[in-house]
């Protein structure tokens, strides 16, 4: 295959998969959580991990607050025998675990995709604890969610049509700018006598 991805200028392939691995924290848009105690699920992230750490990464993650109010708190558990949990508290616990991972490259898959309007907001302010000091991989197709990157690829039919930043790419006046106007245009259809469509 053509190409290569380069880590601190070593060829992933280069890299044994568990050490590359390490390297990388996901969240993805389904979030995975085991059928264990909300503790446990977050303390995955790091094996030996200590209470204060579980405890600090669950709070940058926004999820302390609605773990205190569960039935045991951090020792409820969830899946099948105990609570569920809604998408968006299913994501903050995702990224909690990434938070207590800290590893340095991060990759966030539609990470908003299933929260609520007021989850997502906390999951947005969970994923900038997350993403200081670390590179970043966003894959997004809410365009608003990525306009601050440092550089946007814009992928067609498996092909990279263009790249560069929110302003660069709008002012190429390219599929990106197309597609950004039509998200603009849809969120704010209204329906008649209803709130925005967001």
């Amino acid at each position: 295959p053509q190409g290569k991805i380069l880590i601190g200028g070593v060829d992933i392939r280069e890299i044994k998969t568990e050490d590359l691995m390490n390297m990388m924290s996901f969240v993805f848009q389904d979030s995975f959580l085991f059928s264990d105690t909300l503790y446990n699920n977050i303390a995955v992230g790091k094996p030996g991990a200590t209470k204060e750490e579980v405890y600090a990464a669950a709070k940058a993650a926004q999820c302390h607050e609605f773990i205190e109010k569960l039935p045991n708190g951090y020792d409820t558990l969830i899946g099948e025998g105990g609570v569920y949990l809604s998408g968006g508290e299913e994501q903050r616990v995702s990224v909690a675990r990434a938070i207590l991972k800290n590893a340095p490259i991060l990759i966030l898959d539609e990470a908003t995709a299933f929260a609520d309007p007021d989850n997502e907001v906390r999951v947005q302010q969970a994923l900038s604890a997350l993403s200081k000091g670390k590179t970043v991989l966003m894959i997004a197709h809410r365009l608003y969610s990525i306009q601050d990157a440092d550089c946007i690829f814009v992928l067609e039919n498996g092909k990279l049509r263009e790249h560069g930043s929110h302003t660069e790419l709008l002012k190429a006046n390219g599929l990106y700018a197309h597609l950004w106007a039509i998200q603009n245009e849809t969120e704010s259809w209204q329906m008649k006598g209803g709130p925005a469509y967001v």
